[in-house]
């Protein structure tokens, strides 16, 4: 794989030198590969956001350095280079939306680029049918779900031709249903090789990613597989965070004595391993 994100030792400090300062990435260095599904895992005002918001240069670092395809974020003149490359979809649906119907949504981020129409049909197009959107082209957004909003959302950044979708919190607000829709969107994309960064406080959701990047206080504390992270059971408790029931469940029956693995985080392996016991 070769690398499309990578940040070296990125402080972001808000108000600085000022008595309000505030201390949002603490030394941060991390590399994320083409094609990796990589969630971002962290309670709030741990600093997840910020680092997201880094990722298409809605922010830039006060220190360190932050590349985004061999370009660095702090030089203006990468600045749409690299939104070209990186895309975002954020928590409400909603504040996202800048056209009055779905096709024509979909549509602004190309325009802007100054891509000839007929390219925007195609485009436009093929965005909607890789979210499973193509029936609702021409409705209103306003009638449609919060899944389905998001799922638009993301077809506009497949419509800009980026190589990666970064999503801050986007299921947050939405019922398990829209969830759902939208993971199941993410992964589609994720399988067609569009590297996926999902920033969630769901750890249904971030068990399902490849790789699992937890930010505690500022700093980056764990990286890896979602078994390597989620068998952390105690310390991610320390910092606040959930991990999925089965991990915790799992933990509690070994405190009463059961000879579990201490590998499980999903249903399936939980009950399985009960299953061992009998």
């Amino acid at each position: 794989m070769a690398k499309l994100i990578e940040l070296r030792n990125v402080y972001k400090i808000y108000s600085e030198g000022l008595e309000s300062e505030v201390r949002a990435l603490d030394g941060v260095s991390l590399t994320i590969e083409k094609g990796e599904f990589v969630a971002i895992i962290g309670t709030n005002g741990s600093g997840k956001s910020t680092l997201a918001k880094h990722f298409n240069v809605l922010l830039t670092p006060t220190s360190g350095t932050f590349e985004v395809c061999g370009m660095r974020t702090d030089d203006p003149d990468n600045i749409w280079k690299i939104r070209q490359h990186v895309g975002m979809v954020f928590q409400n649906p909603d504040n996202q939306i800048v056209a009055a119907v779905v096709e024509e949504d979909v549509a602004f981020g190309p325009e802007n680029l100054g891509v000839p129409s007929d390219e925007i049909k195609t485009r436009v197009s093929d965005a909607l049918r890789r979210v499973n959107m193509t029936i609702y082209a021409k409705h209103g957004p306003h009638l449609l779900s919060g899944g389905q909003k998001q799922r638009v959302a993301i077809a506009g950044i497949l419509a800009m031709q980026c190589d990666c979708i970064v999503l801050d919190e986007p299921t947050a607000m939405l019922d398990p249903v829209g969830r759902k829709e939208v993971m199941d969107t993410l992964h589609q994309l994720h399988d067609e090789g569009i590297t996926i960064i999902i920033i969630t406080h769901f750890m249904e959701e971030a068990v399902q990613a490849d790789r699992v990047v937890v930010v505690d206080r500022a700093e980056l504390k764990m990286d890896g597989a979602p078994r390597d992270v989620f068998t952390h059971v105690k310390e991610l408790k320390a910092m606040g965070l959930d991990v999925p029931v089965a991990a915790e469940l799992a933990e509690r029956l070994r405190q009463k004595g059961l000879d579990l693995p201490d590998s499980i985080i999903t249903e399936e392996e939980l009950g399985d391993a009960l299953c061992q016991l009998s």
